[in-house]
């Protein structure tokens, strides 16, 4: 692979860097849909925006699975 010549990244360290970028966009994801949720007040936002950046990975988790109103979602499609 043209990375693993170029860079000296072997495949363990791309791999490591794909889960790192795919984390990223999923928080990045997150609050975006997050900010764009007009059912809560700004104080549930605050705290699910704390919990996100302070537990990337579980918080993001969490807030997709609870933290966003089925009003939300039926408004977006």
């Amino acid at each position: 692979m043209l990375f693993t010549r170029i860079l000296a990244f072997g495949n363990q360290e791309i791999f490591l860097i794909s889960c790192w970028v795919a984390v990223l966009l999923l928080v990045i994801w997150s609050i975006s849909d997050l900010m764009s949720n007009k059912d809560m007040i700004l104080g549930e936002k605050l705290i699910w925006l704390l919990v996100i950046l302070f537990f990337p990975i579980f918080g993001t988790l969490i807030y997709l699975y609870y933290g966003r109103s089925d009003k939300h979602l039926s408004d977006r499609g």
